[in-house]
């Protein structure tokens, strides 16, 4: 993991800001492009930040500026019509010119309201009015993302050579329109070699905390057992649920991925997606009738050699005396289809998770992953 820094990022709202950057990235199209351009941008926002603060404090002290003119020359005007009336009014031993009182302006204060409607009020910009707290939470995020991103590009950097080769493997299953692990195996084995052999060189992304990674079609009730393992409604349930990205829900004690759909698509075979595979603390792949319906991306996960627990959801439905034949069908196919990363096999149900102990016992186990 070298070039990675592990401790960088401690606190919670880093931790949140650091999953949302690796999601952002692991969702682009043409996963992880160089993102050094973003620093640029980051750096020309802090720049365009201290100008306009530089420019709004400009602003206040020109507009003192004019007011105090402003008032000198009422100032002049009222002393000159004062002595042109003195002179015309020899005869009279007081005459009050209220009309040449002079309206003094006093200088404003930034947002202050036009203490002289003779004039109109000269308002600060609105997109300099941003406190200095506001500011600081700014560029503290721009920075952590820059960072972030920075460490991205010396990954890739670091694995050129290793990123050139994936993305030659990539070009050559689209070509032959190879869409899944499955087929991989199936159709080209020599191809199949070689992608074994990369996911096997490439290091894991490190992610902070303890992550875990949801696999499974959307079937499986996979926004129920979002919300039912972090104890809060963090996704919508119900029919047509469904997502097209990688999206983490922090929770107090780890952070959850919801890997869409179809987790074997050619899209997924990329050094970075390997990376962060490998990278997480425990990968969940639920089913909800038989391993068979995600049995190419753990067969996939058996030759990278990352270990994955099996959950099977909505056990509750399965008849009670049916439970037992169940079970020992799940485990029959396991052995069947030759699963070796195969760690647990829990059987839930999301809905209702105190119904069955396998709930307490994958909870005890996602908590404490080195066990």
């Amino acid at each position: 993991m070298s070039g990675f820094n592990m401790n960088m990022y401690p606190s919670a709202k880093q931790k949140r800001l650091r999953s949302q950057v690796v999601a952002f990235l692991m969702n682009k199209i043409g996963l992880f492009p160089d993102y050094r351009h973003l620093s640029q941008d980051n750096e020309l926002l802090r720049r365009q930040l201290y100008e306009q603060t530089q420019l709004y404090q400009q602003h206040v002290q020109l507009h003192n500026e004019l007011f105090r003119s402003r008032n000198q020359v009422e100032e002049n005007l009222a002393l000159r019509q004062q002595t042109a009336k003195n002179s015309q009014n020899q005869q009279s031993d007081l005459i009050l010119f209220q009309d040449a009182q002079p309206r003094r302006v006093v200088p404003i204060e930034p947002h202050a309201t036009n203490v002289n409607p003779s004039y109109p009020n000269i308002e600060p910009l609105q997109t300099n009015t941003v406190s200095n707290t506001n500011i600081s939470q700014v560029l503290q995020e721009t920075e952590e993302e820059a960072a972030l991103r920075a460490e991205v590009a010396q990954y890739r950097q670091r694995h050129a050579e290793l990123l050139g080769r994936y993305e030659k493997l990539n070009e050559e299953m689209k070509r032959k329109k190879i869409d899944s692990f499955e087929s991989l195996a199936k159709y080209d084995k020599e191809a199949m070699k070689v992608f074994i052999e990369l996911a096997r060189l490439t290091e894991p992304i490190p992610l902070d905390g303890i992550n875990i990674g949801l696999f499974g079609l959307t079937s499986t009730g996979k926004s129920t057992m979002l919300n039912a393992l972090l104890g809060q409604k963090v996704a919508d349930t119900g029919v047509g649920e469904t997502t097209t990205k990688i999206i983490p829900y922090n929770g107090t004690k780890f952070t959850l991925w919801d890997i869409p759909g179809r987790n074997d698509e050619v899209s997924y075979f990329s050094m970075e997606y390997i990376s962060f595979f490998k990278g997480l603390s425990r990968r969940l792949i639920l089913i909800q009738a038989t391993v068979k319906e995600n049995s190419s991306m753990m067969k996939l996960l058996d030759e990278i050699g990352l270990d994955y627990d099996i959950v099977f959801n909505k056990f509750d439905k399965v008849e009670p005396e049916e439970q037992e034949e169940v079970k020992n069908q799940i485990k029959f196919e396991i052995q069947n289809i030759d699963l070796k990363q195969v760690k647990h096999v829990y059987f839930v149900s999301a809905k209702h998770p105190k119904m069955f102990d396998d709930w307490t016992v994958m909870m005890n186990h996602l908590d404490n992953p080195s066990n």
